[in-house]
Parts: structure tokens; sequence; C-alpha cells
């Protein structure tokens, strides 16, 4: 567990919403619910010997993770079903034990619709009710809802051919043309209007159809109907989410959207700022020892990220030397240096009071007066204002607060990526430097073709030689030298 994902446990909310878990690149390779985030999400990274291989091996690649609260558990539940359609992340499709909700499904479509269990949503015209949370429920409540209703079950109807179903008066048998079309989807009207949650208007109808029935000595269809009647009445007791998804995720679309909205007008609010933060750059520093010193701008638009704009810089005048203050100077001058530079509503910086004066400096003295800038310390998530002595603690469950930390974190996961790359570079470079017929070309080859410098020392000389480029020479000779590379270690 690294230090981005130790700070954000430590102030999880104790509410509803959905976690979305991130790798090393950014990469979204599980989305997951939870009635109270802080638990669910705690459970993933302690010692717990009950995790399966594949969730052990997904925890070890998590990196970061972001979580979006929303009000109730049903919300969670549909939000999260929307964003695994969305980003179709890799633990969500190859663990087992993943939440693919049911829904119930109408095939409207068809003549003679049917009505049956499904966990994919497929545009085909029909109706698709849910998802449902709970699954056992679901498949009582189609039980009782075929009781009511006698639809047909059967995939593919066979004109001149009844079933069981028909004998045991639990469908209408249009397969021996025993109801009309125009009956039969009558009465699938009402199922509709039942699973879109007017039960009133059903239960009315049927009322209104029983007492008729009565009135016409019609006692068989009257006792039918008021044990339909009855049963609506049980089942509307068991709808669990009877709203259409489409009308459902536009619901939880607008609550994140304005969530988000509520997080930058707060964080400007904290900040002292004239209008929220619409546009927020970010940046970080990262090296290793004062080598390959790397800096990134990553930025934030309405609340989410803007990696369109992303930039990363590879620092020239602290080299070989750590520096951070310098190291933002340089950075900072090369993004806003010109008078003219198009500026953002917020300016953050990963780091306490030395880095933001660094920034400032540089800033300042472009003629870039009125941009807010503020410093970021990781230990206290302090934010520390141009001017002020005293930081600006944000509430630990405020929404201004996870959304700085996100960008903050964003910045750091782009420059340590950023960093990795150049450092395996360079250690490619030189172990590949006491290769005899291996010049700069070449090692340019091997390191486009296989990135890492293992990957390499895997390789067979055949494969080698068949990239563009190499031949069979240059090839064992690589491959030769790792494998005395190898006897020398053993």
């Amino acid at each position: 567990m690294n230090e981005i994902i130790a700070e954000k446990l430590a102030l999880l909310p104790n509410s509803p919403g959905v976690y979305i878990m991130k790798d090393a690149e950014g990469t979204i390779i599980y989305v997951g619910k939870a009635v109270v985030l802080k638990n669910r999400v705690s459970q993933y990274f302690q010692n717990n010997k009950s995790h399966s291989a594949k969730v052990k091996a997904m925890v070890a690649r998590i990196a970061d993770f972001d979580i979006i609260m929303v009000g109730t558990e049903v919300e969670a539940l549909i939000l999260e079903c929307k964003l695994i359609k969305k980003y179709r992340p890799k633990y969500n499709i190859s663990l087992k034990d993943d939440k693919m909700y049911p829904y119930l499904k109408v095939t409207t479509k068809e003549d003679f619709p049917r009505v049956f269990i499904t966990r994919k949503l497929v545009k085909d015209g029909s109706r698709y009710f849910g998802p449902y949370t709970d699954a056992g429920a679901l498949k009582d409540c189609l039980k009782l809802l075929k009781r009511m209703f006698p639809l047909r079950s059967c995939r593919n109807l066979r004109p001149g051919q009844s079933c069981l179903e028909y004998h045991i008066r639990r469908c209408l048998a249009p397969c021996l043309g025993k109801v009309s079309r125009q009956e039969y989807r009558s009465m699938i009207r009402k199922v509709l209007l039942f699973l879109d949650g007017r039960t009133k208007q059903v239960e009315a109808e049927l009322k209104s159809q029983m007492e008729a029935a009565a009135e016409e000595l019609e006692f068989e269809l009257a006792a039918r109907l008021r044990d339909q009647l009855l049963a609506v009445q049980k089942l509307s007791e068991m709808q669990k989410l009877v709203a259409k998804p489409r009308d459902d995720e536009f619901v939880i679309q607008e609550k994140v959207h304005a969530q988000t909205i509520g997080a930058m007008e707060e964080l400007g609010e904290y900040l002292g700022l004239a209008v929220p933060p619409y546009r927020m750059e970010c940046f970080d520093i990262s090296h290793n020892q004062g080598s390959e010193t790397v800096a990134s701008m990553v930025v934030f638009e309405g609340g989410t990220a803007k990696k369109s704009d992303y930039r990363r810089f590879k620092i020239r005048s602290a080299e070989g030397k750590p520096d951070d203050f310098k190291s933002m100077r340089e950075v900072t001058m090369r993004r806003y240096g010109a008078e003219d530079a198009d500026m953002p509503d917020l300016i953050v910086i990963d780091g306490g009071k030395g880095q933001l004066s660094s920034a400032l400096e540089i800033i300042r003295g472009a003629g870039h007066l009125d941009v807010p800038v503020v410093g970021l310390a990781k230990r206290e998530e302090e934010i520390f204002c141009e001017g002020e002595s005293e930081p600006v603690i944000l509430p630990r469950d405020s929404q201004a607060l996870f959304l700085i930390q996100r960008i903050r974190d964003e910045a750091h996961r782009f420059a340590i990526t950023y960093h990795r790359k150049l450092r395996g570079k360079r250690n490619l470079v030189s172990v590949l430097d006491h290769i005899e017929g291996i010049g700069p070309k070449r090692r340019q080859l091997l390191y486009e073709h296989y990135g890492t410098i293992d990957r390499i020392r895997e390789a067979a000389a055949e494969e080698m030689a068949a990239i563009p480029g190499m031949n069979r020479p240059s090839a064992e000779a690589v491959y030769n030298f790792f494998r005395a590379q190898e006897k020398l270690t053993n």
C-alpha cells in the first residue's frame, strides 16, 4: 500500500458510494459499490487471508483509487453498473464473484412478448427494469408475476404446438391461436404499468374488470381477476427498483455533476476565491536523489481530468542534484513565463511553503498577479495560500478536499510514470552499452520493441533477429551477453 492510498483510506466517509480502483498508469481496473465506503474499501488493503488469488492479484496492482458519494445504496448500484459498462475494467470481467445485477426484460417488439430475467442490456427495442439488488427476490417476483398474468415463456413460438404451460393454465397459448395479439398486448400493457411502478392504476383496472365480470355473472373470470388483484398488491411490496435504467442513470449523472460543481464551489469558498476554480492546473516534481528529475502538470476542468492538456517536463536546471525549489521555478517558468500565457482559475503546487514561494516568484514575476496559487502539503493535507501564515484545513469529509486530493494524486501519478519511464530507458541503455556490436540505433530499436531490460533478457535470439534493423549476429550477441551474466550470478 503506497502513501497515496494510505492517506485516502484515512479520509474515507461513512456513506454509500462507488469506488474506482486504478493501476500505476491511471487505468481503471475495478469498480465497486459500498453501503459504507470506509469499511468496504479498507477491507481490500487489510491482511485478509480470505481474499481469493484473483482479488490479491488485483489489490497488488492498485496504485490509486477515487470515490463518488451518493445518497443511497440503490444509487450506488446504478452508478456502479453504468461505470462498469462504460470502462469495462479488467477485474470486473475476470473476477467470478463480481455482481452483474439482474434486470427484468420485456420483449415488447415481439407480437406476443415474453418477460424474463437477464444480466445483459441489449439495444433491441425491449424494455428493461432494474437493476435489482436481490436476485432471489427477483426470481420470486417473476414467479408471482407469471401467476398473475398468463405470459408465454417459450423462447420460440411454434404455431400449432402447445405445451404444459397452457394445460396448467399458465399461458394463453398464442401458439394455438387461443388469444389475439390485441388481447395479449393488453395484458402486457398491465405488466409494463406494474413494472413502471404504476401499481395503483393496474389495481384500479383489475378491480373495475372484476366488478364488471361479477355483474355479468362471470364468476370464474371475476375470481381470476380477484386473485390477480391480490397478487399485484403483494408483488408491489417486493419491488426494489422499478424506474427505467435510462432515467435512473440520468438522475445519477445529474447528482454526480451537481456534486462535482458543489465541490468546486466549496473549494472556492474555503480559499476565498472570487469565482469557483473551473480550470485547475497542478504541478508535481519527481526524481531519484536528483537523477532523472521530471515535473508533471495535470489539468482538471469542471472537476474532471482533461488529459489532452496534460504536460510533462524533463528538468534541466536541477539534474544531478536534488533541488525541488529550483525544479519548481523551472517548470513554472516554462509554463507561465510568457506574459500572454493562458492562465487557469487556480494553480496547485504539490508541496509546502518552499515550493509555493518558488512558484510565486516566477508567476508573479511574469506579471500574472491575479491568478490564485496554493501549495498542498501531503502530511496533514494543509493548503498554504499566498500571504497567509496559517494554512487552510479543509474538513475531512468535504467534497472540496476530495477534489483537490484527486488532482494532486493525479499529478503525482503522472510525474512518477514519466520518471520511471526515463529511469528504465537510462538503465536499459547503460546495460546494452556493454554489448559489442549494439550501437545507439539498435539500443533504441530494442527499447522501443521490448520496453524493459527484463523482457530483452528473456527474449530468444531468433525473436530479436526478426526485429527490423537487427540481424542474427547482433541478436546472438545480446542473447549471449545475458546468458553469460546469468552464469556469473548463479
